[in-house]
């Protein structure tokens, strides 16, 4: 048995499944890529096996602004530029060519637009030819398009780190440590471990709020950019699923249940075609019996995506307390 490695192949597997070429299935080609594309859109959507977890590295952009000469080096690294008629100010972070880069506008509500700027100190002026904003000034990052959902940022800092020697934390650990040498145990320990990441929850938590929309690819996180963030030093590192993409991953294409579904979806169009000729008599004495194969296609389909809910599909998470 040939086993589906492409979409062609998939194809060819599914019109077999319904008696191709024994049988002739009235389905035009379009169609078929209609129905394989919406056979993977519920697979990517319900079944586990469809996607993968994973951990995104993402340094964070400054804006920029090309200017019409390369006179960008005229300016001065950490000297603020002012728009001549937008009134827009920003503090520069780096110079090249004809390339100025900033983190952030000194007043989120003005910006920059295709004009003159002028350096604060340098006196030095250029015309600005176009912007390219970056992720401080949007306030948010760009996420690929095969991310289906962000679980969460992880923290930017690492809050469990000593900050001296008077640090709370260091004179638990410290203590903890010293006495599981002796009279003390790991119950002790790990009770001292809990009651720190509590405080750390209630009074010093990193955690980020995230607004993810997979339509809009675009991941928000409530934080204030400007301090917390340094263009193209700084980086957010996300946890998140993303889909598996079929050209890289060939073997998808032979799931067993995304085969079984694409066909029922296809004999379920050849269904809707054939319903239309139905009672039509043809040589021989022959009729369509379109409306019993659109009807055994509607059954197969509410039993295998029944089947995916139940079986297949990731389980939602609960909050235990």
């Amino acid at each position: 048995m040939a086993k589906p490695n492409s979409r062609a192949t998939l194809i060819s597997y599914c019109k077999r499944a319904l008696g191709h070429p024994v049988i002739e299935i009235n389905v035009d080609e379009d169609q078929v890529d209609d129905r394989i594309d919406e056979a993977f859109q519920f697979y990517n959507e319900y079944h586990s096996d469809a996607v993968e977890k994973i951990f995104l590295k993402h340094k964070v952009t400054g804006s920029k602004l090309t200017l019409t000469a390369a006179v960008a080096t005229n300016f001065s690294v950490g000297e603020t530029i002012t728009g001549a008629t937008s009134g827009a100010q920003a503090v520069i972070t780096t110079t090249s060519g004809s390339i100025i880069g900033y983190s952030s506008l000194t007043d989120s509500e003005t910006v920059f637009a295709n004009e003159v700027i002028t350096g604060g100190t340098s006196s030095a002026s250029a015309t600005i030819a176009s912007i390219s904003k970056g992720d401080i000034e949007n306030g948010y990052i760009t996420i690929p398009d095969l991310v289906t959902n962000v679980v969460k940022v992880f923290p930017l800092s690492d809050t469990s780190a000593s900050v001296g020697l008077f640090d709370i934390k260091y004179q638990l650990h410290m203590n903890d440590i010293y006495s599981l040498g002796f009279m003390g145990n790991l119950m002790s320990y790990a009770i001292s471990k809990q009651w720190l990441a509590m405080a750390d929850l209630l009074v010093d938590a990193d955690e980020k709020h995230i607004d993810f929309n997979r339509h809009r690819n675009q991941l928000r996180v409530d934080m204030d950019w400007s301090s917390e963030m340094i263009a193209d030093e700084s980086y957010l590192v996300l946890e998140a699923f993303r889909i598996l993409d079929p050209t890289t991953y060939t073997d998808i294409y032979n799931d067993y249940y995304l085969k079984r579904y694409a066909t029922a979806l296809i004999k379920k169009q050849w269904g809707i075609n054939l319903s239309k000729f139905e009672g039509m008599v043809m040589p021989g004495g022959v009729t369509f019996n379109g409306r019993q194969i659109l009807e055994d296609a509607n059954e197969e389909i509410i039993k295998l995506e029944e089947e995916a809910r139940l079986n297949w599909e990731t389980p939602i998470d609960f909050l235990i307390g």
